[in-house]
């Protein structure tokens, strides 16, 4: 996905991509500012550039916050927590100035928290709490721990070893306890979503969850989320109120480019006039001269919201990057971001980065625990039409990319993340090599800005000077479904046999192919989805499915009836030519004949269901097999990824 803003007149012509009864106090440490600074404590005193936050009532077994809060006047720049007493805990968000941790037994907690202010400066202290003896059942609230105003972030509540299907059964609210006032608009789900409220500094926001079981019990947990203020003005700025970006921080704290990663990617206070030349921050293929990136040098241009996400992405790219592809597509960003609220994942040829939502990495449910909830903007263009649009990758006859229900609490292993994170690295990172090209990435001047140095005759320009795709009803139902412009009477009209007569003749693999907003002329998605099937055939094994079914606003995606459809639709012969010329101007190390490898495309079977048209084996054999219950659960969460990700070049418009 590309991402699309209206900066200025320049830009949108030429940004295309798209504490129990426990205390805390100072360890006479150093502070900021010298001598006659208070030691850190739960107060601000004069001279104070911080105060804590520390549980109250704190019990073994559920969620306590620790807090680190800027005084008024005082800004945070850097966070490092570590524990000193009690039994080891999972530190998930270290470098944020909350931690939210579950004590397993009861007993003293002690962590020790260096921060420097905003001017550099340095201090430390300690906060400490004791927890109490666990209560019979536990109700534990998890989420990320901390929010700038205006984003949008998710808790959820959870009762310790209480069946799945009980939660069906037991009642669940929420309401304000403390801080600033909040609006909740559905305050009786598992999951809570919401926007942070307004405040002026740093605040602690209690919500608490109340939940009723069946049998009759009741329970109630709080969550104290800290509220920021972000850094800067927040007047014309290019992360808005639409799309606000979220605290992150450089992976690695001693990177040389650490102070620009901070300064020029997702700063909250960034505006088209203080974008970064490609002198202050260059490409990663200036630094490597072209040559295959090592992890290391990848990784000192990471971004991150949590320590975790770093760690999951250096393993990802050790373990299952055997073809050095990733590194390689890597060389034309100037930095990578991996955010727990970053949402939809996007290149920006503003900025050259790629921005990573963190669903797309976590491996143990903890992890997850801390990757907001709230869905991908999305809105209802196209519900008019009478036709849908489905995809999914497929491997060994297996739906390969959803997630499992959050409900059971499941792990990943790095090979399980290719299916999604592997493909959406894919598309994003063909984008970043369309704008800038590896022949380009030695002769860019340095005292331009990304989007200024983009050169002529990139992939998507000679894709559709060359061998462009022909069908203008699909460009117009682009428009219908990717930006919101009001359907005709005559595309409301066309039935499912009219979409497979525009796009099965046309030599495009999937609709979005032809997202292209009004006034803008070299489509760019077009090459990204080219890429992405083809690697992901060629490299994994994985194929895709595309079919028209007639549309559907309700009921499972398992049961639309398939008008007509494909697997392995890049392997057509009369695409291929177009993934040979992508791929030569974007992957120039692949070898000769690389597409060759591509399958012929294999037919679904019009008037069988999409869930019926996942086994083809069975298929083959004679037989007709369904869905099971996890194809099922696996194939809603792929509904949600297919709905959500229609919407983004919408969202991202504007």
């Amino acid at each position: 996905m590309t991402r699309f803003k209206p900066v200025a007149l320049l830009l949108l012509a030429l940004l295309l991509s798209a504490c129990g009864g426990g205390g805390g106090g100072g360890d006479g440490g150093s502070a900021p500012g010298g001598g006659g600074v208070p030691p850190l404590s739960t107060q601000c005193q004069t001279g104070s550039v911080a105060q804590l936050a520390l549980p109250s009532g704190a019990v073994a077994g559920r969620n306590q916050e620790v807090a680190l809060l800027a005084c008024p006047g005082a800004q945070i720049a850097s966070v490092q927590w570590r524990q000193v007493d009690g039994p080891t805990l999972p530190l998930q968000s270290a470098r944020s100035q909350v931690l939210s941790i579950t004590p397993p037994t009861a007993g003293r907690y002690a962590f020790n928290v260096e921060f420097t202010d905003a001017s550099g400066r340095s201090a430390s202290g300690q906060a400490e709490f004791t927890a109490g003896a666990p209560a019979a059942s536990a109700l534990v609230i998890r989420g990320e721990p901390s929010v700038w105003v205006g984003g949008q972030t998710s808790l959820r509540a959870w009762v310790e070893g209480l069946p799945v299907a009980d939660y069906a059964t037991a009642r669940v609210t929420w309401r304000r306890i403390d801080g600033p006032a909040i609006t909740l608009d559905d305050a009786s789900q598992w999951r809570l979503i919401f926007t942070a409220p307004n405040v002026m500094q740093d605040s602690m926001l209690r919500l608490r969850a109340d939940v009723t079981l069946a049998d009759g019990r009741s329970l109630s947990q709080d969550f104290n989320l800290l509220v920021q203020p972000p850094p800067g003005a927040v007047v014309n700025l290019l992360f808005g109120s639409g799309n606000r970006s979220s605290r992150v921080y450089p992976y690695v704290a001693s990177s040389p480019h650490a102070a620009a990663l901070r300064d020029c990617i997702y700063t909250p206070a960034l505006t088209s006039d203080t974008l970064c030349t490609l002198g202050r921050l260059p490409l990663l293929g200036a630094e490597t001269r072209g040559d295959l990136p090592t992890v290391e040098q990848v990784m000192a241009r990471v971004l991150v919201s949590n320590d975790w996400m770093g760690q999951r992405f250096e393993a990802f790219l050790r373990e299952q990057d055997a073809h050095g592809d990733f590194r390689r597509l890597l060389n034309a960003t100037t930095a990578i971001v991996i955010g727990g609220r970053v949402r939809p994942a996007f290149y920006w040829s503003a900025t050259g980065a790629i921005y990573l939502d963190a669903d797309y990495l976590w491996q143990t449910a903890a992890e997850r625990d801390t990757v907001s909830e709230a869905p991908d903007p999305r809105s209802d263009y196209g519900n008019d039409l009478a036709y849908a649009t489905l995809w999914r990758y497929v491997q060994a006859n297996q739906s390969a990319g959803g997630r499992p229900p959050v409900l059971e609490r499941a792990s990943r292993t790095t090979a399980e993340l290719i299916p999604a994170l592997g493909r959406l690295l894919y598309h994003e990172l063909t984008h970043a090599n369309d704008f800038l090209p590896p022949r380009s990435h030695l002769l860019l001047n340095s005292s331009l800005r990304v989007y200024q140095a983009v050169p002529t005759g990139t992939a998507s320009e000679q894709l559709q000077a060359q061998l462009p795709f022909f069908s203008q009803e699909m460009v117009d139902l682009g428009r219908v479904q990717f930006f919101g412009v009001a359907s005709t009477a005559a595309q409301r009209a066309y039935q499912p046999a009219d979409i497979v007569r525009f796009f099965s003749t046309d030599r495009v693999t999937d609709d979005y192919s032809y997202s292209l907003p009004t006034g803008q002329t070299v489509p760019r998605e077009d090459a990204a989805m080219l890429a992405e099937e083809a690697l992901m055939q060629l490299r994994h094994g994985v194929l895709r499915d595309v079919a028209i079914t007639p549309q559907f606003l309700s009921g499972s995606s398992a049961d639309a009836v398939v008008t007509w459809g494909q697997r392995g639709r890049v392997g057509d012969a009369a695409i291929k030519p177009r993934v040979a010329l992508v791929l030569a101007q974007t992957m120039p190390w692949l070898p000769a004949g690389f597409v060759d490898g591509l399958a012929a495309p294999q037919p679904l079977r019009a008037g069988l269901t999409w869930g019926q048209n996942l086994n083809q084996a069975a298929l083959a054999a004679g037989r007709v097999q369904s869905m099971s219950a996890t194809e099922r659960a696996l194939e809603v969460d792929l509904e949600q990824q297919r709905r959500g990700g229609r919407q983004r070049a919408a969202a991202l418009m504007r």
